[in-house]
């Protein structure tokens, strides 16, 4: 039996694997069969094969060009009114603190030993020194600001250098995809040269009235990690090339929860060459009043859906009325970009220059309609005044509008300038730094007297109250 036991021993394992290879084949053959029956082919002939170069060859390229930003700046903050009558001869009391603000930026641009960095507004808002330090290590103190643009929060910076340095090549936001490849660069909590990667998980993102969001709102959305200190960043495509800038997240705690958002590279390419040509962003300008389309106007028009703008009103002799839109029509479309509401179609006007042309299509009488309209320029419509009648201030929060020969606030923007000095909704504005104030044109000449100064003292009046307020530009 002893002599019999090994060879019963390898009968038995021989019989075992058997069992467990016929089950696998059974198994095998069970879901062929079943496969053929149930699943069907998928399509792939269509699909187009991508090479994907190396991140590290990309982010090799393009670092050498990236720079840390570090400001410092003074901020007055208003102190609670301790005597209602000392505050009305004599103002609010303020207390004076530091600012600073850490940020990225790209070098651009070059032009003789000036070499042109783009950030964002928000990372050198308020700051009287600026410095920038580059790849290598080199720290440039002697910082200028070419101009800012609240309105998308873009800056530009500028510095002379005669080592020669590397500039990134800026690519076209138009032609990118959803799922395509993206690389996110900037030094988040000061963490210089970091590399993050991730995909345009969308377009035309908007972030709505958020405190400190810019007025254009038209952002790629990306999964890349993007955190405090990424803002004024890179956000490059697999070629290498600069496709936004990267601005914004979207969290509860403040950190990385897998949305961040970039200004697309040809909205910030057009604001960087009014700055450094000009001085000062023109935005175009279409000339209408709208409201957005709910689910009753969708029901009335027979959309499918609640989309698009109405026009309450057209201005006369504006570009819009030029092209013969009237109120009462529908706004569906501009280019070739469904509109939904009426952020999305002025962030797309003004992020747009003055003589541009753009196609509108419009729903009138229960039919489309495609018009063509060239822009014309918001600044000149304001200035104007007559008949433009209202008028945005970005830098303070609020909007105006011109009834009866006053100019009254009709919205403040909230965690705004405008807001934490007391302006309100329905407001009357009598005069600003002592020019009385009686039209539109009247508001924005004094306030672009007041940029130049820095600051603005305005007198309000609420019902049959008076009241001072002043604050920094």
């Amino acid at each position: 039996m002893k002599k019999f036991m090994p060879l019963a021993g390898i009968g038995l394992v021989g019989l075992l694997v058997g069992l467990v290879i016929s089950a696998r084949l059974n198994i095998t053959n069970e879901l062929k069969a079943d496969s053929k029956d149930k699943t069907k082919k998928v399509e792939t002939k269509n699909v187009p094969t991508v090479s994907i170069p190396s991140f590290a060859d990309i982010a090799e390229s393009v670092l050498p060009a990236v720079v840390n930003i570090e400001g410092k700046g003074k901020v007055q903050i208003e102190l609670p009114a301790l005597d209602p009558f000392f505050e009305f001869f004599f103002g609010p009391r303020y207390r004076e603190y530091e600012r600073r603000s850490l940020g990225s930026g790209f070098i651009f641009r070059k032009n003789g030993e000036y070499y042109y960095v783009m950030t964002n507004n928000h990372v050198v808002k308020d700051m009287d020194e600026i410095t920038v330090k580059l790849y290598d290590g080199t720290v440039i103190e002697k910082v200028e600001i070419v101009g800012t643009d609240p309105a998308t929060d873009i800056a530009v910076l500028k510095f002379k250098s005669k080592d020669k340095l590397p500039v990134v090549k800026l690519g076209d936001s138009d032609k990118l995809r959803v799922g395509d490849w993206v690389i996110a660069i900037g030094s988040p909590f000061g963490l210089s040269s970091t590399v993050t990667v991730g995909v345009i998980s969308a377009k035309h993102r908007e972030l709505g009235g958020l405190p400190e969001a810019p007025s254009i709102q038209d952002f790629l959305q990306t999964d890349a990690a993007i955190n405090p200190g990424n803002s004024g960043g890179p956000l490059v495509n697999i070629k290498g090339e600069v496709v936004g800038v990267n601005t914004a997240i979207y969290s509860r705690t403040g950190q990385y929860a897998g949305i961040g958002f970039a200004v697309p590279i040809n909205i910030a390419k057009r604001v960087a060459k009014q700055l450094i040509e000009k001085g000062k962003i023109e935005r175009g300008y279409l000339g209408i009043y709208m409201q957005d389309v709910d689910k009753n106007l969708a029901k009335h028009f027979k959309l499918k859906k609640p989309y698009g703008v109405i026009i309450t009103d057209v201005v006369k002799g504006s570009p819009a009325d030029k092209a013969g839109l009237k109120a009462g029509d529908v706004i569906i479309k501009v280019d070739d970009r469904e509109i939904k509401n009426s952020l999305q179609l002025r962030s797309y006007v003004q992020s747009k220059a003055p003589g541009e042309k753009i196609d509108i299509t419009i729903i009138r009488d229960g039919k489309k309609k495609k018009l063509k309209a060239t822009l014309g320029s918001a600044n000149k419509w304001m200035g104007m005044g007559k008949g433009f009648g209202k008028a945005k201030s970005d830098e303070i929060g609020i909007t105006v509008e011109e009834r009866d020969g006053k100019v009254v606030v009709v919205d403040v923007k909230k965690g705004s300038v405008a807001e934490s000095v007391g302006i309100e909704p329905g407001d009357v504005i009598l005069q600003i730094n002592k020019k009385n104030i009686k039209s539109v044109k009247d508001y924005y000449d004094a306030m672009e007297e007041a940029k130049k100064k820095g600051s603005v003292l305005m007198l309000l009046q609420s019902g049959n109250i008076k009241k001072w307020v002043a604050f920094s530009l």
